[in-house]
C-alpha cells in the first residue's frame, strides 16, 4: 500500500487531505502528523486522514510522498529531522509561501536519493486551522512548482499531476521569480492590511472611528486576521521582495497624494480610478494570466536540462536556451524548435 504523509494539519494541510481523499486513490493511506495533535485528530474526524501519527519519524517511514504543510520557518526543522529517515525514491514537497530559502534547506538536509519538488498552492483564507479546511480550496488556483536541481522527471510529474487532480493549475517558476511575484500579490496585501489596521487603530479617536467602519474597511483589512506565525515567517524569508514592493506602493501612494492635492484634479482623479477599475476587471476576467492566451498549453514536465536552466537562469532565459523543451517540446523532439 502506498503512503502519503501530510506534516501539518492546518488549513492547507487538512484541505490537501480532503482533496486527496476525494480522488479515491487506490491502495493509498493518507497519514497526518501535527505538533498540536488535536489538529490532526480534527482533520481525521473531518475525513482528511486515514491515520494520525504522533511521531514525525514514524509518520514519514515508508512514505512515497511527503507534504510539508507547516509555517515556513518550521520547514527547515522538519527537513533536518526527516531527511535521514526518508525512503529512497520518496518525493518530498511543501506548501510554503516563499521558495528560495526552502530550496536551500532541501539541498542541505534532504538526501539526493529523494526528489524534492517545491510547491506553493495560491489558496487559503485569513481563517487558519483545520476547521476551515475545504477540498475545493485549490480549484482553479495557481499551484507553483519549483523543483530542486536533480529532481527526477517522474517526481516532478507526480506533484504536477496531483496538483492538477485536485483542481489547481500547475505553474513552473524559479525560486527568485516566485518570491518576487508573490511578494507583490500575496505578501504586500497582508502587510497593507496590517498597516491599515495599525494606522487607524492608533488614533485616539479610534473608538468613534471604528463605529463608522463598514464593509469597505472590513474587506481591505481582512488579511490582518490571518495567521500571525505564517505572516512572520514569510516576511523573515522574503525581506528583499516585500521591501521592494512596499517601496513601489509608497511611490504610488505619493503619486496619488500629489494628484489629490492638486487644484482642479477631478479629471485626473477620475482617470486614476478608472484605470484601476479596468485593470482589476481584466484580472478578475482572467485575461492577464498565462492560461488566458490562445496558445496556452497545460504545462508538461521539463526535461532535466530545462529544469536546471530555469532554476539557475530564470524561465525566460531557459526558454531562450532550450525553446519549448518540456519532455521534447511540442513536436516531441529534444532541443530547440
Amino acid at each position: 500500500m502506498d503512503k502519503i504523509t501530510i506534516i501539518g494539519t492546518g488549513l492547507i494541510g487538512t484541505s490537501l487531505g480532503l482533496a486527496l481523499k476525494k480522488l479515491r486513490l487506490k491502495n493509498t493511506q493518507i497519514v497526518g502528523v501535527d505538533l498540536e495533535r488535536f489538529r490532526a485528530s480534527k482533520a481525521k474526524k473531518m475525513g482528511a486522514l486515514d491515520k494520525v501519527e504522533g511521531n514525525l519519524i514514524e509518520a514519514v517511514h515508508d512514505s512515497s510522498i511527503v507534504f510539508i504543510a507547516t509555517p515556513v520557518m518550521a520547514i527547515k526543522d522538519v527537513m533536518e529531522i526527516i531527511g535521514p529517515r526518508l525512503s529512497e525514491g520518496a518525493i518530498v514537497t511543501d506548501t510554503g509561501g516563499t521558495k528560495r530559502n526552502i530550496l536551500e534547506w532541501s539541498k542541505e538536509y534532504l538526501p539526493q536519493n529523494v526528489d524534492f519538488v517545491g510547491g506553493h498552492p495560491l489558496a487559503g483564507s485569513e481563517t487558519p486551522g483545520p476547521d476551515h479546511a475545504d477540498a475545493e480550496i485549490f480549484k482553479e488556483r495557481p499551484y507553483c512548482i519549483v523543483p530542486r536541481p536533480g529532481a527526477s522527471n517522474q517526481g516532478v510529474q507526480t506533484i504536477m499531476d496531483l496538483a492538477s487532480a485536485i483542481g489547481a493549475k500547475p505553474f513552473f517558476i524559479d525560486a527568485d521569480e516566485h518570491d518576487s511575484f508573490v511578494a507583490a500579490v500575496s505578501h504586500l496585501p497582508f502587510v497593507l492590511s496590517a498597516a491599515l489596521i495599525g494606522s487607524t487603530s492608533k488614533s485616539p479617536q479610534w473608538g468613534d472611528i471604528s463605529h463608522l467602519a463598514s464593509s469597505g474597511f472590513r474587506d481591505v483589512s481582512r488579511l490582518a486576521s490571518g495567521d500571525s506565525t505564517m505572516h512572520r515567517d514569510v516576511c523573515a524569508t522574503n525581506k528583499e521582495g516585500i521591501v521592494y514592493w512596499i517601496d513601489e506602493l509608497i511611490v504610488e501612494l505619493e503619486r496619488i497624494k500629489g494628484i489629490i492635492n492638486k487644484e482642479n484634479s477631478g479629471q485626473e482623479l477620475h482617470d486614476l480610478f478608472e484605470t484601476a477599475f479596468v485593470e482589476r476587471e481584466k484580472w478578475l476576467g482572467g485575461v492577464t494570466t498565462p492560461w488566458a492566451r490562445a496558445d496556452y498549453e497545460r504545462p508538461r514536465t521539463p526535461s532535466f536540462s530545462h529544469t536546471t536552466a530555469e532554476l539557475m537562469f530564470g524561465t525566460r532565459a531557459a526558454e531562450g536556451l532550450f525553446g519549448d523543451d518540456k519532455e521534447g517540446g511540442k513536436d516531441g523532439k529534444k532541443g530547440r524548435r
